[in-house]
């Protein structure tokens, strides 16, 4: 019972940190981002928030540090909009898992666009030798 009240618990905290995030700060240093999980404690009292931050390495930097600067912010707001005893204290982590999936997919695209040049210089090669037998037979 109490793992399922925590989900429900992570679900609306997950929702309104995005929110706040979108639409209540106006820090110019936070970027493109999304909330993607949040994993409270088991007593509620910390919060694991896992972000993903589009663009280069610098840019979600300069992102973390003004999510950083805007936790107690972020913690006030939802004060007002998640009914707790206590509000749970914040700790923003950036999620690469992102990035390494798509690194690992463009490994992927490029063995593959290589296999399909190496079979279609084999079927050419295949081809010609064909074409020069016909000629000479």
């Amino acid at each position: 019972m109490k793992s399922i009240r925590r989900a429900r618990i992570a679900s609306q905290l997950r929702e309104e940190i995005s929110r706040i995030i979108q639409f209540d700060l106006k820090d110019p240093r936070i970027g493109f981002l999304s909330v993607l999980s949040v994993e409270p404690t088991v007593d509620l009292k910390e919060c694991k928030v896992y972000v993903s931050i589009m663009g280069k390495e610098s840019q979600q930097r300069t992102s973390m540090r003004g999510l950083e600067a805007a936790r107690g912010k972020i913690q006030s707001l939802l004060t007002t909009q998640i009914r707790l005893r206590e509000t749970p204290i914040l700790r923003f982590i950036l999620d690469e898992s992102h990035q390494k999936s798509q690194a690992i997919e463009d490994v992927i695209k490029a063995a593959r666009d290589e296999d399909e040049k190496a079979a279609l210089e084999r079927e050419e090669r295949s081809n010609s030798d064909h074409d020069v037998d016909e000629e000479q037979g």
